[in-house]
């Protein structure tokens, strides 16, 4: 959904910040210029959550989150920016529409009631005597009726026009039924002929976050193939985006702070019957990226639970290439026998949250896969497997941490399996428990680092007083700053300003909703200073950058000399003279900026 700007700035504007945190925060107070409370986002017991409303954002000194009233509402509601914005329209009474100038895509909502008219009738039918059988088999595999309420399991006729002629007698669209995959149909005597495409299968409807049913899968309950048949993918479903019982799951993720993530359908049913709750399963083999991300927005942790078999295991080692990724915990834990739902049955819920609970970090799960094949295997084969995994990890001092463990693990000197690796990769110079910085001897490091603080302290400034934009567009290029996310979000001041758009801090985190570009705007609110001269500051910040690059100018040209009289070629002496006559321009420069500097400090 795309909504134009002046709807967003609107309803941000009707926004009063510190009203809508009120609404979430009951502790929030005022006190002086701004707002305290105790922070939604993380358990405390001494307020730091700090609202604004002279700046309108927020900023948690504890949890270090903040934003504008957006970020508020998509953090604390879950919801993507658009969605924030149609959450908070609704809450202030503002309509917003999109740059189309509709509210609902009409198509979209026709998709959603043929969906809910199928799932009507699924459900009717399980509690039919037709459905007798389908009950028998699901109380058989271990599910209860309030589980088969629940999750509102269904049953599709063994008969050819069951759901067709239901759509005949309730108007449904038959076309939008053939796109959703819920008929089929076939050309015969130059007519269309439509027939259902689940026939005799048992129906987990698919829901999405909001609870809307946007797919099925149909399961055989005998023989036959394919086992699970599901609905194509449509505008309504995408398969790489959903994960089943999201819907039932939501809210017990976000407050145990974990996801645990199964293989199929009835493996959710089962967990959530015996009270574990916050499991979820992706419509397919492995997690894609989207799915980790999406489970990343309600917890800090996800745990891979797969059943024994060798399928299971592979599709963990797939996840876990998308996992690494992703700014979430990951760990990885393997059932000894069963699937989940038969696991618990047998054993009990005990027994299975202590698998959970016990699960491994993904290196060490890889790992032990190697290890646990390595029966009959040649050892530095096994050894090539294990250096593989290690070599991948981003950190020295966490290689050298499973370096350490290969050693104890396989019984082998650490000398010599450090050894080992070094020839493995083809470094011979890799060095262990250092430091991850490199020694600078030209000192480039430093200047870098000068250049990189400078200009993150300039783009600050312009974010607390937006009025220096002007003259800051007039110093300074986008692509001369150091710093990617300060340039980012210098970049984004300078097109606003090209526009003549408003430009304030709160608004900045619209463009920035994720990311370091993200945190670059809470460290600014993170630091709440006032600067009695803003245009002094920013002066003072100019010129300090400027004396710097003037310095290296300098330095540049006397290597130049330096070159230049090593060469000892025809032309060294006007060369020599054109650099020197450069330095002395950059001398005279460098001499009065640091006067006006010495002169604005002791005014």
């Amino acid at each position: 959904m795309a909504i134009p700007k002046e709807t967003i700035d609107i309803v941000r504007d009707r926004a009063q910040i510190q009203e809508i945190i009120k609404k979430y925060v009951p502790t929030l107070q005022k006190k002086g210029r701004n707002y305290i409370g105790l922070c939604p986002f993380h358990k405390e017991k001494t307020p730091s959550f700090n609202v604004s409303a002279e700046k309108q954002t927020f900023y948690c000194f504890g949890c270090h989150t903040g934003g504008n009233v957006f970020t508020f509402i998509s953090k604390i509601e879950r919801l993507s920016f658009p969605e924030s914005v149609v959450f908070l329209g609704n809450m202030l009474g503002i309509e917003v529409r999109d740059e189309k100038g509709g509210i609902h895509d009409d198509k979209l909502d026709i998709r959603k009631k043929v969906n809910l008219a199928a799932m009507s009738f699924y459900r009717n039918m399980i509690n039919s005597p037709r459905g007798a059988g389908a009950s028998s088999y699901l109380r058989e595999r271990g599910i209860e009726d309030a589980s088969i309420k629940d999750f509102m399991i269904g049953y599709a006729p063994d008969e050819w026009g069951a759901l067709t002629g239901y759509f005949r007698k309730t108007g449904m669209n038959f076309d939008i039924a053939l796109e959703l995959g819920l008929l089929s149909s076939s050309a015969k005597s130059g007519s269309t002929h439509y027939y259902d495409r689940f026939r005799d299968r048992v129906i987990f409807p698919i829901f999405n976050r909001n609870n809307e049913v946007i797919a099925f899968g149909g399961r055989v309950m005998g023989g036959g193939e394919p086992k699970y048949l599901n609905s194509p993918e449509s505008e309504l479903f995408r398969k790489r985006n959903v994960l089943y019982g999201l819907n039932k799951a939501r809210e017990h993720i976000v407050s145990l702070g974990r996801a645990i993530v199964v293989e199929g359908y009835l493996d959710v049913i089962g967990c959530h019957q015996a009270g574990i709750k916050n499991v979820v399963a992706p419509l397919g083999t492995a997690l894609t990226e989207v799915q980790v991300r999406l489970l990343a927005r309600f917890c800090r942790e996800i745990i891979l639970l797969f059943d024994a078999d060798s399928a299971g295991i592979n599709a963990s080692l797939r996840s876990l290439d998308v996992v690494k990724d992703v700014s979430v915990d990951a760990r990885v834990a393997v059932l000894p026998e069963d699937d989940p739902f038969d696991f618990i049955r047998k054993r009990g819920v005990r027994e299975f949250m202590a698998i959970v609970d016990s699960a491994l970090k993904p290196v060490d799960f890889r790992l032990e896969r190697v290890l646990a094949e390595s029966v009959g295997r040649d050892r530095l084969e096994v050894l090539r497997g294990l250096f593989a995994i290690v070599a991948e990890i981003e950190y020295e001092s966490e290689k050298s941490h499973y370096l350490k463990k290969i050693s104890t693990l396989l019984k082998i000197g650490e000398n010599e399996i450090r050894s080992d690796f070094k020839r493995f990769i083809g470094k011979d110079g890799l060095r262990f428990n250092t430091p991850a910085t490199t020694s600078d001897p030209g000192g480039n490091q430093g200047k870098i680092q000068f250049l990189v603080r400078a200009h993150r302290e300039m783009v600050e400034l312009l974010c607390r007083y937006p009025e220096l934009i002007e003259k800051a567009i007039i110093d300074f290029a986008e692509n001369a700053i150091e710093d990617p996310d300060a340039a980012a979000v210098f970049g984004k001041m300078a097109e606003l300003f090209s526009a003549g758009e408003r430009i304030s801090v709160d608004r900045l985190f619209d463009f920035f909703p994720d990311g370091s570009g993200k945190i670059f705007l809470e460290n600014c609110l993170a630091r709440d200073y006032r600067i009695e001269n803003p245009a002094a500051a920013y002066t003072e910040i100019y010129i300090n950058i400027r004396l710097y690059m003037i310095e290296r100018g300098i330095e540049r040209y006397k290597e130049k000399i330096r070159k230049a009289q090593a060469g000892g070629n025809a032309d060294t002496n006007a060369n020599l003279t054109e650099l020197e006559i450069e330095i002395e321009i950059l001398t005279r420069e460098w001499e009065k900026l640091s006067s006006y500097k010495y002169n604005i400090q002791t005014v």
